[in-house]
């Protein structure tokens, strides 16, 4: 027996006779001794050759215990641009598949539209009447090809990697390919944000002016007062007030950063997507404010978007909707989108054989659709309005449902 084993048994008897005696002070002196006799024995006799199998992933997810939402692997931009595009407002296009290009892997979308009928075209001619001369509305259409890419690195793990980062197999590949969805919505997000700068369209301001299709209005939203920012929400209902004066209806959605996030946190003005893709905090409020992290990189800073619902509409594509081949060394199937939005991913995964690795990769094909076609509202035939009207143009011909702002603040 040790001598740290016989001590441990001297304090232990201690404790005993203390009880007996009713001798507290002895009680406490005894408990005291063995703690530290019990610890020491802990310390001085510690096995450095301890099988700590199983350790690793228990410090991982202490790292995640202890990090939180803060965890730096599962850290993600807010995007708002993807998060609008894809809400439930937003809706979807009324078109129909015509044809898939398996070679070029594309997809293509037939839609039909109309141009509407000017007040130029309503007469006031009392000899006029259905016996005269008619016309017939021409039905506008437009193909629309599917051909962007979105697709996550190629992993391949095999099991001894599996075994070596302390993970089961299907934890660690749910783990990474969840960190492959964060990234891939990232990248979507910017594309989206690219699209919507690309379709900025004519603004005809409430005042009578016009902001060009491309360009960005200048609007002061935040003032310093006393060192300290304040919105100024009167020049914001200028921004509403534009929007009606295009002649769109409901409430607009915002997507950006910047000055605008300042601004919409001082207003208080809560983010659509301030904790889900699609959250209600602004439903009823004089506008609904995205918050997309990479606006400022592809916009520039401080400029955002103001846009109407369903004027621009995302299009998707699964080619391995035509294949779903599953056998016991590959698959190329359909998965819904992990984090709940509503569109689905290709998943093509086998494994090798001669390396004995098993390979995956998601994907998907995209496009959008704008619903303001060059042709939607009737022009004059110069530039940009290939459709001449034998009446008037119309008032909106270059407006796209899609507004530019720079946000300024003094």
């Amino acid at each position: 027996m040790s001598l740290k084993s016989k001590i441990s048994i001297f304090f232990i008897l201690g404790f005993v006779v203390s009880i007996v005696t009713a001798n507290l002070p002895m009680a406490a002196i005894a408990l005291f001794g063995l703690a530290c006799n019990e610890s020491a024995k802990g310390y001085a006799f510690a096995n450095p050759n301890l099988n700590i199998v199983g350790a690793c992933e228990r410090i991982v997810e202490e790292m995640e215990n202890l990090a939180g939402q803060n965890y730096a692997y599962n850290l993600k931009r807010k995007t708002g641009a993807l998060d609008f595009i894809t809400s439930p407002e937003n809706g979807g296009v009324d078109a129909r598949l015509i044809s898939y290009q398996e070679g070029k892997k594309m997809a293509k979308l037939h839609v039909f539209y109309d141009q509407r009928t000017k007040p130029c075209q309503i007469v006031d001619d009392a000899d006029s009447g259905v016996c005269d001369d008619g016309s017939t509305p021409v039905r506008k259409e437009t193909t629309i090809t599917i051909s962007n890419h979105i697709k996550t690195p190629v992993r391949a793990y095999s099991n001894s990697d599996m075994v070596a980062l302390c993970k089961d197999t299907q934890g660690f590949i749910k783990s990474r390919a969840l960190s492959d969805f964060r990234a891939a919505h990232e990248f979507f997000s910017e594309q989206i944000l690219a699209v919507l700068d690309n379709n900025i369209g004519k603004n005809i301001e409430w005042d009578g002016s016009t902001t060009a299709a491309g360009s960005y209005k200048d609007i002061q939203l935040l003032a310093t007062e006393s060192g300290q920012r304040i919105p100024k929400p009167g020049n914001f209902a200028e921004m509403i007030e534009d929007y009606m004066n295009n002649q769109l209806n409901g409430t607009p959605a915002i997507i950006g950063q910047g000055n605008f996030a300042m601004f919409a946190k001082l207003h208080k003005m809560s983010c659509c997507n301030a904790t889900t893709p699609y959250g209600d905090e602004n439903l009823d409020g004089e506008a609904r404010f995205y918050l997309d992290q990479a606006a400022n990189s592809v916009l520039g800073s401080n400029k955002i978007i103001m846009a109407g619902y369903n004027a621009t509409q995302l299009l998707t594509f699964n080619e391995n909707r035509n294949i779903n081949l599953v056998d016991q060394t590959q698959a190329h199937i359909v998965v819904p989108d992990p984090l709940g939005y509503p569109f689905d991913w290709n998943l093509d995964f086998y494994f090798d054989k001669c390396d004995k690795v098993w390979k995956f990769q998601y994907s998907l094909i995209w496009g959008t659709f704008n619903t303001f076609q060059a042709d939607s509202f009737a022009g004059d035939g110069e530039g940009d309005s290939p459709d001449t009207s034998p009446d008037c143009a119309d008032e909106l011909d270059g407006m796209t449902g899609v507004f530019g702002y720079n946000v300024t603040a003094a």
